[in-house]
């Protein structure tokens, strides 16, 4: 009995959230909301109601003008270029905040194709000695006693967004307060992501840990307090464990001098299917480019999407769901289920042209067939070496000069 078989994602969307849900009994959490309908469209709706005025005056803030795009942009529903180019040419330098977030994003990308799975271990000495204690059952419960936190804990798990500056509170808690291995803490945050991202997700949270930043970042009850509009703060009758200056609180979390740390690489060695003149060529398409206006969804060749349990089988239903959104809209794209080389070679394909990724999950899905890797779409055109990689300031002296000129702050 074949290990995999074909969808037909409906066109419905109630009934295609319903049909996704069926197909994978196995995920967990609440369906997909309205709010996050996922596709092209929706994306090129939000990018052209941006109003960078009010993002730069209140981007911090947790009820701030954001512009909820990030998980588009994780899927390829809309390019960095894109949206940079869109605000750019109608808001001019008032839009270098906004770019410069965009920025952050491809810098993150960018260090992981210089380091593969390096991201996933600390890549510089801690500035600061980091716990190893595994992640505890109050967290993973929502139950912390400490309003603030289960709120970013339930929005995360209901939702599957989080307001960036929760993001780092709650990162912060996890890995200084509470001493907490950041890699555990970093892995069960992006599994419930919408924007689950490897680059942006575990590069944030070492940025937090200062295992590549140069000082770890941490906040006291009024910084939160502030940002959070005393969401939690005015009605919380707990001993809050942030209330303190800056000083008292880098004092009582921070002292003795890290411990070297490993960097672990692994690799894994497929069998390859040999080429042949006589199979099949497809676009492979992955779930970093889901949208209409890819270049390789111009091709006349078959193009195939597999949910293949190694890459979605611990996903939630909601990305699930977001997921079929996007391809609901992609009309000539064979979607499957199973796995990937089974697929692949189900339909005799012996070649496959895709996006390239620095996912090493895809790199070895594809690796028994000849990968032809196309490039991704430029953020900019700059050089950037791999010393300007080593700080976001490096790199947005040559992308900032290039996007504004010698207007581009540094500021981070």
């Amino acid at each position: 009995m074949a290990n995999f078989y074909k969808l037909a994602i409906p066109q419905d969307r109630t009934e295609r959230l319903q049909y996704i849900k069926r197909m994978f009994p196995q995920a967990a959490g609440s369906m997909l909301s309205d709010e996050w309908r996922g596709g092209r469209r929706e994306a090129l709706k939000r990018l052209n109601t941006i109003d960078t005025e009010a993002y730069n005056r209140n981007r911090n803030f947790l009820n701030g003008a954001v512009s909820h795009l990030s998980p588009y942009f994780r899927h390829g529903c809309l390019t960095l270029k894109e949206a940079a180019d869109s605000v750019r040419s109608r808001f001019g330098d008032q839009s270098q905040k906004f770019v410069q977030e965009l920025a952050w994003r491809d810098y993150w990308r960018r260090v992981w194709y210089e380091l593969g799975d390096g991201i996933l271990s600390d890549i510089e000495d801690p500035k600061v000695k980091l716990g190893d204690k595994l992640l505890p059952d109050f967290i993973r419960q929502g139950i912390t006693g400490l309003p603030c936190m289960d709120g970013v804990i339930r929005d995360l798990k209901h939702e599957g967004y989080v307001h960036n500056h929760a993001r780092m509170w709650f990162a912060a808690y996890v890995v200084h307060w509470l001493k907490v291995d950041w890699r555990e803490a970093a892995d069960w945050f992006e599994s419930y992501l919408l924007d689950g991202d490897k680059a942006s997700n575990h590069l944030s949270w070492q940025w937090v840990a200062s295992s590549f930043s140069a000082k770890p970042y941490y906040f006291n009850k009024e910084n939160l307090a502030r940002y959070s509009g005393e969401k939690h703060c005015a009605s919380c009758k707990v001993n809050c464990p942030f209330d303190n200056s800056y000083e008292m609180l880098f004092e009582k979390l921070f002292g003795d001098i890290p411990p070297e740390t490993a960097k672990v690489r692994s690799e894994t060695i497929l069998e390859r299917v040999p080429f042949s003149s006589k199979r099949a060529i497809a676009i492979y398409v992955h779930d970093e480019m889901l949208s209409s206006a890819h270049p390789l969804m111009h091709k006349p060749i078959p193009k195939i999407f597999v949910f293949d349990i190694k890459v979605y089988g611990k996903w939630p239903l909601k990305r699930l769901q977001f997921v079929a959104d996007c391809l609901s809209e992609l009309m000539d794209v064979e979607v499957w289920i199973g796995n990937t080389a089974e697929v692949l070679q189900e339909r005799n394909v012996g070649q496959v042209i895709t996006q390239d990724t620095p996912n090493k999950q895809i790199k070895n899905l594809l690796e028994p067939f000849n990968t032809n890797w196309q490039p991704e779409v430029k953020f900019v055109e700059a050089e950037i070496s791999e010393k300007r990689l080593k700080r976001f300031s490096r790199y947005w002296d040559k992308a900032g000069t290039e996007l504004f000129g010698d207007i581009a702050s540094s500021e981070s």
